[in-house]
């Protein structure tokens, strides 16, 4: 503890007092130098006297009371010698007072620092995005789900470099001006659109000691805005794709019943081709379900590792009779030393299945789906700028007719299709590549196609590598 030193008493402030209190002796002395009854010379050694004397019986009482002030006004955070009046009752009143007032302001601090730190862990612990905002509009205050949604540098930063929306910079204002709660929605931009929901809450009572006036909160409703859509999709799309054959399915019922009843031949021939559409809307209902699977995890990538080389096999060698009913050949050209990548490996295989088994249906005859594996040192533009510096790229090429680029960046739409009719012929519900674009995209990874008319096209899928190599695999042996 500081040893607290002796207050000294200003000059002009002693002598001030000094001479307050002796005003009513000199007066005396006065009127009896005016009355005749004392010498000039006398009143004035009596009246220096009486105001020496005055001055120092009071500088110690002074000096304590000065002590006491000194006391109050030092920083709570100093740790200080409670001062001791030594010389009148009343500077002890005022020493006990001060010692007093001091250790219960210093109890509330803190015991508001306490709060204040309660308050910044239960703000740290909110799994939601939250920001406090001051009169300035400036962010004063945020939680590490806002750093890591918008960014690290978010505290001390204008609310507009933060959150660039209209809407939630308008709901700020009114919160500001005209203590207006607000809700709304927003898109947030991204490697994958996420949508939130955003309250705006004034905060009526006061401003909080670090200047907040305002509390944005965000919450995270992507996975329930993609199940509305994706639900208004299946509405809108399989009910188009699955009237055709249901349809077609309901027609061969009624003739089987009718006309054709006792037509053998009829019988089964009809029979063949209601298996062949009731095939195809199984297909398509399993295609709906596996892209609404994927699309709602999408926004949560994988963190397991995968081997490229076995999945490739695996793929590879499951097509392999259709492959060669098609009288095409499936060459593999995968190098030794492969690292693993970081993936779902159920996932990547639908991938690969998809890209290969389109690359033997549209291939020609005689002519080879070459699947090649290499690592490069920066992905494409559409990879996500942490995994765009290392990839590890697989291409799937086949030998078909090629696709005019018009169509190319409308391929992976759902039910989008270049040749409708042939498409439905060789089994395609219009899923397949929006199914492989969508776990692509959930891996951090891209896909990208090049076509050639006349040539064949080629689907190439980025994805990260995972670090170290990947023990026990094929790559290792």
């Amino acid at each position: 503890m500081a040893e607290q030193r002796r207050s000294s008493v200003p000059t002009g402030r002693l002598l001030g007092l000094a001479l307050l209190l002796a005003a009513p002796a000199v007066a005396v002395l006065i009127a009896l130098v005016l009355l005749g009854h004392l010498g000039i010379v006398a009143a004035v050694a009596a009246g220096l006297s009486i105001i020496l004397l005055t001055g120092a019986m009071v500088r110690p009482i002074v000096a304590d009371l000065l002590d006491a002030a000194t006391y109050l006004r030092a920083d709570l955070d100093e740790d200080r010698t409670p001062p001791e009046a030594r010389y009148s009752e009343t500077a002890r009143d005022v020493a006990s007072a001060a010692t007093f007032l001091r250790q219960r302001a210093g109890l509330r601090v803190t015991a508001a620092e306490a709060r204040a730190e309660s308050h910044a862990a239960l703000l740290d612990c909110l799994p939601g995005p939250l920001l406090l905002i001051d009169q300035t509009r400036q962010v004063v205050r945020s939680n590490p789900a806002a750093e890591t949604l918008l960014g690290r540098a978010v505290t001390d930063r204008p609310l507009a470099s933060v959150l660039r929306d209209p809407q939630v910079l308008a709901a700020v204002d009114a919160a500001l001006d005209d203590g207006k709660h607000s809700e709304l929605q927003i898109i947030l931009s991204g490697p994958i659109e996420r949508n939130f929901e955003v309250l705006v809450e004034p905060l009526t009572n006061a401003a909080l000691a670090d200047g907040a006036r305002v509390l944005v909160q965000l919450h995270d409703i992507t996975a329930l805005v993609r199940t509305e859509q994706m639900r208004a999709d299946f509405v809108a799309n399989a009910s188009h794709e699955l009237r055709t054959p249901l349809t077609s399915v309901l027609g061969f019922i009624e003739t089987l019943r009718g006309p054709a009843r006792d037509d053998q031949d009829a019988h089964d021939r009809f029979l063949a081709i209601m298996f062949q559409q009731a095939t195809r809307m199984k297909r398509l209902i399993e295609d709906l379900l596996s892209l609404s699977r994927i699309e709602l995890r999408e926004h949560t990538p994988p963190t397991g590792r995968a081997d490229l080389r076995r999945i490739l096999s695996q793929v590879a060698e499951g097509l392999q009779i259709q492959a060669e009913d098609k009288g095409v050949h499936v060459v593999l050209d995968i190098p030794v030393k492969l690292p693993a990548v970081i993936g779902d490996a159920d996932e990547l295989t639908q991938v690969f299945q998809n890209l290969m088994s389109n690359a033997i249906k549209y291939g020609r005859r005689d002519t080879a789906v070459t699947v090649s594996v290499e690592r490069v040192g920066r992905g494409p533009a559409a990879m996500p700028h942490a995994t765009r510096i290392d990839a590890v790229v697989v291409h799937v090429q086949d030998g078909g007719d090629g696709i005019a680029k018009e169509h190319l960046p409308r391929l992976t739409e759902r039910f989008y299709r270049v040749d409708t009719a042939r498409s439905r012929e060789l089994g395609g519900t219009g899923l397949g590549l929006a199914i492989v674009k969508h776990i692509v995209n959930r891996h951090r990874g891209a896909l990208t196609i090049d076509s050639t008319v006349g040539q064949g096209s080629t689907f190439s899928v980025y994805l990260p590598p995972a670090p170290g190599p990947l023990k026990g695999s094929l790559q290792d042996e």
